[in-house]
């Protein structure tokens, strides 16, 4: 009994030593690392109140997200070939979301807008869901703009023209018109286009499922397929879109799974 005791002391030491979450970010929508050593053939699941969501693990060093809905505790599975290797029950610390209440002047939506918003959603489901295995080239984000300002923050419940609509999935930045705007991270350009909720829009592909998004653009300085470095200038803050104002709306998305970019910028990749 005690070899067998001694033996599970051993083998629980030396599987917290393979995988080791490297940090905290356990609130809602908060962008975590984790690193294991043996990945190949390797994948992540967070299971919480709001459901089941996978991760890739394309390298020693990954990532997962406490998605926005889930509250109290949240289980993280590291599965490989089929068999949960490691398990962690994680408690979700509260956060404050607020209301924001803004007013915009309406578009017509006939069938023709209606089309093109629904094409719009699936391409940008399309490319967001994508997993690229490129490696990062640095350990931090850099700010999109030399000066922050949030206007709005992630998660609070907009209120649109006194109807109550979805949840802001990204943090607003308000700045002057023209104000440049640079890359968070290195990576790839797979949208350089005007859309019609986020005006004209770039999202960079920065590998293993993470990208970033940069909308109401009131200029774009990049092409889709270009290779960007971290801090090269994208565009430049506008309105463009459904907007009250100049400013810079920026996203990060993992997998699809949106993540709360003051979170994630305070991040150590």
């Amino acid at each position: 009994m005690r070899i067998i005791v001694l033996f599970l002391i051993v083998c629980s030491k030396a599987l917290s030593y393979e995988i080791k979450i490297k940090s905290h970010n356990f609130y809602p929508a908060g962008l975590n690392v984790i690193k294991i050593v043996d990945w190949e053939n390797t994948q992540l699941e967070i299971k919480c109140n709001a459901g089941s969501f996978h991760f890739p693990v394309t390298g020693k060093k990954s990532f997962f997200v406490i998605p926005y809905g889930c509250k109290n505790i949240a289980i993280l599975n590291v599965i490989k070939e089929g068999k949960v290797i490691y398990r962690k029950f994680i408690k979700i610390r509260e956060k404050f979301y607020p209301v924001s209440r803004i007013t915009v002047k309406e578009r017509k939506k006939t069938e023709k807008v209606l089309r093109r918003i629904e094409e719009e959603y699936k391409k940008l489901r399309s490319i967001l869901t994508t997993v690229s295995p490129k490696k990062y080239r640095e350990d931090t984000f850099l700010k999109p703009l030399k000066k922050i300002k949030i206007s709005t923050p992630f998660g609070a419940q907009r209120i649109i023209n006194g109807k109550k609509q979805s949840i802001h999935w990204g943090v607003d930045f308000v700045a002057p018109e023209g104000t440049p705007v640079y890359a968070s991270l290195s990576g790839k350009v797979v949208l350089a286009q005007e859309l019609f909720y986020t005006g004209k829009t770039v999202i960079i592909d920065h590998g293993k499922g993470l990208f970033t998004l940069y909308a109401h653009l009131s200029r774009i300085s990049v092409k889709e397929g270009e290779m960007v470095k971290r801090g090269e200038t994208i565009g430049n803050v506008g309105s463009t879109g459904r907007s009250t104002g100049p400013h810079l709306h920026f996203g990060v998305y993992l997998v699809g799974v949106r993540a709360d970019p003051i979170l994630a910028c305070r991040l150590k990749l």
